[in-house]
């Protein structure tokens, strides 16, 4: 089981993404803030997916909705959370999309894809979480 900073850190990392700091917290929406705005009440996906689907495309899809999202900058970067315990308390991550790169693989301990990916700015996020039987990729504007 992953826990805490080193934890988080190591499952990103695990991903292909290249960790460039722990931003932490503020400023902007926190860690929590973020993840109560993605399990929201009428908060719908803009794509989904089986949770026993291939998860090939994942990545793909993700990456579509997060740019047009304005979640990533003009050099791939932006902030990030997965679910390890204790990552919120950590904060924020700022990283940075590499070839490598692969979202499918921030995976609880369940195996199910569950992270959110924040803007710079703090304004937008876009994630994927696993509902009852799909993953969502949800996007929302913050601001």
């Amino acid at each position: 089981m992953r826990t805490g900073e080193d934890g988080l850190l190591q499952l990103i990392r695990s991903s292909g993404l290249g960790v460039v700091a722990v931003h932490g917290n503020g400023p902007g929406p926190s860690v929590e803030a973020a993840w109560r705005a993605v399990a929201g009440f009428g908060v719908e996906p803009v794509a989904a997916f089986p949770l026993e689907a291939d998860r090939g495309g994942v990545h793909r899809v993700w990456l579509r909705h997060a740019r047009q999202a304005d979640v990533l900058d003009d050099e791939g970067a932006f902030l990030l959370t997965a679910v390890v315990t204790g990552s919120s308390a950590v904060g924020w991550v700022r990283v940075r999309l590499t070839g490598r790169a692969d979202v499918s693989r921030l995976v609880d301990d369940q195996g199910r894809i569950e992270f959110i990916a924040r803007s710079l700015s703090g304004h937008r996020i876009c994630g994927i979480t696993a509902e009852e039987y799909d993953h969502w990729v949800v996007s929302l504007d913050l601001a």
